[in-house]
This record gives structure tokens, sequence and C-alpha cells, in this order.
């Protein structure tokens, strides 16, 4: 709906007081110029009222994909389609936080002709966001009226965590050892023997087996070529409750793709930053990462070759999400590495069970710096009730009694610090 200016307010309240001046004056100019002020901007309302915007919104971000954390560049092309030339504001809805008014850029919109403005996004949250629709202001010429209209249309940009580019993986002995050697041969074979399954979230496009898709009418991958590379096997705590600085937060930019809201911990933000940068840094060695949680759930899978779509199935993860999926059963001599926080004793019971006979394990455990949720049973608790959530002191200890070699940790730690004070890529 048109509504005045300021500008717009100062014309409306002068002509009102000149017709009023006019009629005590017995002044018939003086009533004229005052009508004559309220008229002009009633019909420069109505005009606005009338006048829409037919335009092509176009988007592009640079980076491609945003780092959480990091700033990003949002690059929008206007192109009306129709009408006539008109004085404008571009404000872009974000999900991360409200535009505000004085961020709208100015611009003029000339049929036919496109016009491009610059949006800088800074410190970005972890997640799939949908920019848009773009707000347009319509501003008169003489700047007495506005209209704010929508113009339909959005884009998706995906927010990764931060992977530390450490290059501390090419020299792991337990990873590196025959990576190459495995590798060349799992990529040349695979049509003799095509042993098969379900695709999963995180397996690269080569993989897929186009025979067995047709036959099952679902997407299957080739299942031998899994077994060509070393695996090194992931542990990601997802509880809220073990996250004792979780909080649940609201608004577009914490709500997952059904649009509830979500649990935010930045402790789970920064372990997630740890597990993005092993990940990648053993896929730079030539192996590949199993991510599961301490209940054997899978919850990605990153290929060497396959890092973008590593990066995106932790842009989707969120604090308590559940997976049908089951993490296939650790192989011996697999090195397993878990970032926890709190942990349930049933948790810990069963984070043991992720490691086979032979294999290295090491926890990284994570205590948050603010704590809003009650995380019970310190480091000597006695609490044995299953469900009870012991505190990061107490894991560390439980884990340390179960022959895991434990890293303590907290967030204000960079995190390639905490992955090589650790030795997280020894293996």
């Amino acid at each position: 709906m048109p509504t005045p200016t300021r500008r717009g307010a100062v014309v409306v309240g002068a002509g009102l007081l000149l017709a009023v001046a006019g009629a005590l004056l017995e002044s018939p100019p003086l009533v004229f110029a005052g009508v004559a002020l309220v008229a002009l901007v009633v019909a420069v309302v109505l005009s606005l009222l009338v006048r829409g915007v037919d335009v092509v919104v176009g988007r592009r971000f640079t980076p491609s994909r945003g780092v959480a954390g990091w700033s990003a560049v949002e690059t929008l092309t206007v192109t009306p389609r129709s009408g006539r030339p008109q004085q404008a504001a571009l404000r872009d809805e974000v999900p991360w936080g409200r535009a505000r008014r004085s961020a709208a850029v100015p611009v003029t919109l000339e049929p036919g002709r496109t016009s491009t403005v610059t949006f800088r996004h800074p410190e970005l949250s972890r997640g799939r966001h949908r920019v848009g629709p773009l707000h347009v202001e319509l501003v008169e010429s003489f700047g007495v009226a506005r209209r704010r209209v929508v113009a339909p249309g959005t884009a998706e940009f995906v927010v990764v965590p931060e992977a530390v580019d450490l290059g501390l993986a090419r020299e792991s002995r337990s990873l590196g050892d025959g990576a190459r050697r495995q590798r060349e041969h799992s990529l040349s074979g695979g049509e003799d023997d095509p042993i098969t399954r379900e695709y999963r979230r995180g397996d690269p496009l080569r993989r897929v087996h186009w025979k067995a898709t047709a036959r099952h009418g679902d997407l299957m991958v080739r299942q031998e070529e899994q077994h060509g590379l070393p695996s090194a096997r992931l542990v990601l705590a997802l509880g809220s409750a073990g996250w004792s600085d979780s909080v649940s937060a609201s608004g577009a930019a914490s709500a997952d793709a059904t649009g509830a809201d979500v649990a935010r911990s930045d402790a789970f933000e920064w372990a997630l930053s740890v597990v993005a940068t092993l990940g990648v840094e053993w896929g730079h060695a030539g192996s590949v990462a199993v991510l599961g949680t301490p209940g054997g759930s899978l919850v990605a899978r990153h290929d060497p070759d396959a890092t973008g779509a590593w990066l995106d199935a932790l842009a989707d993860l969120q604090l308590d999400d559940a997976s049908d999926s089951l993490a296939p059963p650790p192989a011996a001599r697999e090195p397993v590495t878990a970032v926890v926080s709190g942990l349930t004793r049933a948790e810990l019971d069963q984070l043991g069970r992720s490691r086979a006979a032979g294999s290295t394990a090491v926890a990284l455990v994570v205590s948050p710096t603010l704590s809003f949720t009650a995380v019970g049973g310190g480091a000597g608790s006695s609490s044995t009730e299953p469900t009870a959530v012991l505190s990061p002191e107490a894991v560390a200890a439980s884990l340390r009694e179960a022959g895991w070699r434990v890293v303590e940790a907290t967030p204000t730690e960079p995190v390639g610090d905490a992955v090589r004070r650790g030795g997280l890529l020894r293996g």
C-alpha cells in the first residue's frame, strides 16, 4: 500500500496550514495553494497504487558455497520487463538477520536495462538458506510517496562448516600408505563383480551402477569400490542434551527444512568444523571417512572425489537429527576418532562398540565455554542411570579407562591447533 514519505507528510502538513490560514484570512490564493499541495500528494499516492513491478531477478554468490563464520558477497541483477523509468530502493530478504531499511540500495529501473547491486553478508551461519524474495521500494520522482512491493523469486545458498586446510594427512602412515595403489585398483575395475547397494547421501555419482539402478528402480552404487580405499571412522554426538550450551533458537535462520525450530550450540558448530577438517584431510590422503553417531547411525560419508557432497551433508546436519541408515560395521585396524561432549552411559557403551579389534581410538572431548543446560555427573560421579547425561570431564575419564586416547578442548581454541595438538590425524 503506498504511503507518504517524510517529505510527503511535510508537504501535506504545509498544505493544510496554508488552506486553514487562507480560510481564516479569507485569501483564496492561499486556500488554492494549500489544496494543490495536498492534492499533489494524493495524486502521487494513487499513481503508485496502480503502478506495479515486473522484473527479472538474478542472484550470484561469491563464493558460490559459503563458509560458516565468514562473509559472502551477493550480486543481484534486476531487469524490468515493462513500465517506465522509476526510482527504487532494493533490499533482499535474508534468513540470518533482518535487513535494515538503511541497507537498501537506490537504483533507477529502466525497462530492458539491467541494474546490478551488491550486498555483503557477514558472519554467515551454517545451513541451507533461502535468500529472497527481493523487496522493491518504489519512490515517486518528487519523493513525496513510496510503495513497497515484493518481486517473486528466491535462491538457495548453502553455508558449510569451515574445513581448515592443514596439509597433515598426506603424511599419515596409517591412512596414506598404499592409498594411491588401492584407489587406482578400485577405479580400474568394477564391471566384473558389480556388488551394489542403495545410494547414500555423499556417494559420488561416478559410483552409480546404471544397470542395477534400472533393475531395482532405485539409485544403486557399486559396493566393491567402497572397499578399494582405506577408511577412517568419525563419530559425532548429535544429542542436544550433551551439548550444554545448546539453546532452542527460533526464526528462519534456525529452522529446519520443515520450518520447525532446532537447537543451536556454538560448541557443536566448532566440533562440526573439526569433523569437516578431518574428513577433508583424510580425503587428501586418499582415504574414505565414514561419519556416524555413537548409536551407530550413518550421518555422512566422504569420498576423496566428493568433498562438495561431504560439506553439503554437514551443512544440513542439525542437533537431534535422526537417521534410518546404519553405518557399516567397524573394520579391523580402522582408526576411530570421536568428537563428543556430554554423553549418557548408554551412548558411552555404544561408542565403545564403534571400534574394531586392533583399531586405534582417539576422542576429542569438547567442553563448552558457556553452559545453559544442566549436565550432571562430574568427573567423580557415580551415576549409573543410562539416560543421565555425564559431563565432558566424566566422559573423558570413562573413555580413558576404556583405553581411548583422550584430548580435551574448548571451542575457544582454533580448530587447526586442536587437531595438531591432539594428533588427530596420526590414526
